[in-house]
């Protein structure tokens, strides 16, 4: 992320995923307020272009990430026609999962934070981080254990 955009939505802490987002009116609720599940939708796509990003893929027979537990802080309301930026970090990885934290900022800021446990599922087992996905998540900064 640039010094320009860190500043424009005063951003905190390294963060080496980041998306501009404008908010639709589909993921507000009657008052024009995002809806708290559209967080969680905007989160989870974030998850996504991060496991592809290490190569990863989706469908039956892959490995993917699988949301153990996820924790959200609603901290100021976003609403329709905010422009946010959405970000994501890996804090940790361990064999078979993951923690990763994930962030709403707007111009006024921290809007939403989350952190969750992700587990990497073969089907319904658990399985193993590929070892060069371990390697890229330490390079960005996360923590093995």
């Amino acid at each position: 992320m640039d010094d320009a955009t860190r500043a424009a939505f005063q951003v905190e802490g390294d963060w080496p995923m980041a998306r501009r987002h404008r908010i639709r009116w589909a993921e507000c609720d009657l008052y024009a307020h995002v809806n708290h599940t559209a967080y969680l939708t905007l989160f989870e796509d974030l998850r996504v272009a991060f496991w592809e990003g290490l190569g990863g893929s989706f469908g039956p027979e892959a490995i993917g990430p699988v949301v153990g537990t996820l924790e959200v802080r609603y901290l100021k309301p976003a609403g329709f026609g905010d422009e946010v930026l959405l970000t994501c970090r890996t804090a940790s990885v361990r064999r078979s999962s993951f923690v990763h934290e994930y962030a709403m900022w707007r111009a006024d800021g921290l809007v939403c934070s989350a952190r969750g446990i992700i587990v990497v599922t073969r089907g319904p087992v658990k399985a193993a981080i590929p070892e060069v996905m371990r390697e890229a998540m330490i390079a960005q900064g996360a923590e093995a254990q």
